[in-house]
């Protein structure tokens, strides 16, 4: 590995889905522990972008292994696999977590209401995910390509069918061993629907802030003015959106300012919502412009490479960041280490933080029994 930015990319890479694949454990860990965020559309949904992140980030991270000379066909078709699917569930993941947000937020959608559209929010990406690495690897699509195992032709500078029937070679067939046509699966399977799903998200975004802004304004407008059906409407979105915003329904109604918090609450979970589309596309922003740069006849800038590898490769860590900025800023710690701590311990050490609290409990029963005990005793000895 003598070129130096390929070893730049093979360091970055693994630094970023380490931490990546650490990232989607602390989410999935958070989600799995409370039953509420079990039944919970919009964190099932994070549920699902971790687990598919994981996937991909622990096939990243044993590439080197994985890919020929070091790997045989049989590990590169497993990592291949493993990324189409993760890699392409992952970014439809993305698509039905904003859309999920412009119904809770845009129009008061409800989780009972939104219970009933679950199983496609899930269904479809993973899906798509499953069907497209399966196609891939019927047809012999994974191959090596610069870093890992994908959809490539082998060998790589060989003269596809596609270009061979449109007068672009001068060969009567395909010499290609491995992949034939791969290109054109290229952009089937994944760059049409990175695109398409980009643009999807950045609608999103734009229509979620017009929304708020335009929320903004009515509640200046009629503050002070009450409405049974907008209190009613209220109310739903509050409870929809309220695992985000960290506050309560019964904290609404005791303030008497409900119009008031559910802007505050509405503006966390676009803040929120923002958030995860700017990520998504500086995730895949680099792989993009690469793509771009190469599609219009022109040379990738070798600086590309580690940079696209290390912000694929740390999706998890962006989502992690994201997820749990609410409940650091509600921690009173001093130090910012403190607050990261306590976080890490409640989602990868929760079996010792359990532990810990029952002990206490135990601990604390024992001694008011003991206490009580003791009391009972004394007084019975003052009456004699």
């Amino acid at each position: 590995m003598s070129d130096p930015y390929d070893l730049a990319r093979s360091i970055l890479q693994k630094i970023a889905c380490t931490l990546s694949a650490t990232g989607s454990l602390m989410i999935a860990s958070q989600v799995l522990q409370k039953k509420k965020n079990r039944v919970k559309l919009q964190q099932i949904i994070l549920l699902a972008i971790s687990f598919c992140d994981f996937v991909s980030s622990s096939a990243w991270i044993f590439t080197d292994f994985l890919m020929p000379p070091k790997g045989n066909q049989q590990s590169c078709d497993a990592q291949g696999f493993l990324l189409q699917f993760g890699n392409s569930s992952n970014m439809m993941l993305m698509v039905s977590l904003q859309v999920q947000y412009i119904l809770v937020i845009k129009y008061g959608w409800s989780d009972r209401k939104l219970d009933k559209l679950k199983p496609y929010f899930l269904s479809l990406p993973l899906g798509f995910g499953a069907l497209t690495a399966t196609v891939s690897l019927v047809l012999k699509l994974f191959n090596p390509a610069y870093w890992d195992c994908w959809l490539m032709p082998y060998p790589a500078d060989c003269t596809s069918t596609y270009e061979i029937k449109h007068g672009m070679s001068d060969l009567e067939e395909s010499n290609c061993v491995r992949g034939d046509n791969a290109f054109i699966f290229q952009w089937a399977f994944f760059f049409a629907p990175l695109w398409a799903a980009t643009v999807i998200c950045f609608v999103v975004m734009y229509k979620m802030t017009k929304s708020v802004e335009e929320a903004e304004k009515k509640t200046a407008r009629y503050s002070g003015k009450s409405n049974r059906n907008v209190q009613s409407k209220r109310r739903q979105s509050i409870q929809a959106i309220n695992s985000e915003g960290r506050l309560t329904l019964t904290e609404v109604e005791s303030t008497g300012q409900s119009g008031q918090i559910e802007l505050v609450l509405t503006k966390r979970v676009k803040l929120q919502c923002i958030m995860y589309a700017i990520e998504f596309f500086v995730v895949w922003g680099f792989k993009s412009i690469a793509r771009l740069i190469k599609l219009f006849g022109f040379t990738v800038p070798p600086v590309l490479f580690p940079l696209a590898a290390f912000f694929l490769g740390s999706q998890g860590l962006w989502n992690a960041l994201i997820y749990f900025r609410p409940k650091y800023s509600t921690l009173n710690e001093d130090h910012w280490w403190q607050k990261v701590w306590i976080i890490v311990r409640s989602s990868l050490f929760f079996c010792i933080e359990n532990n810990r609290r029952e002990r206490s409990t135990v601990g604390s029963s024992i001694a008011g029994s003991a206490r009580s005990s003791f009391g009972a005793i004394t007084r019975s000895f003052r009456g004699a």
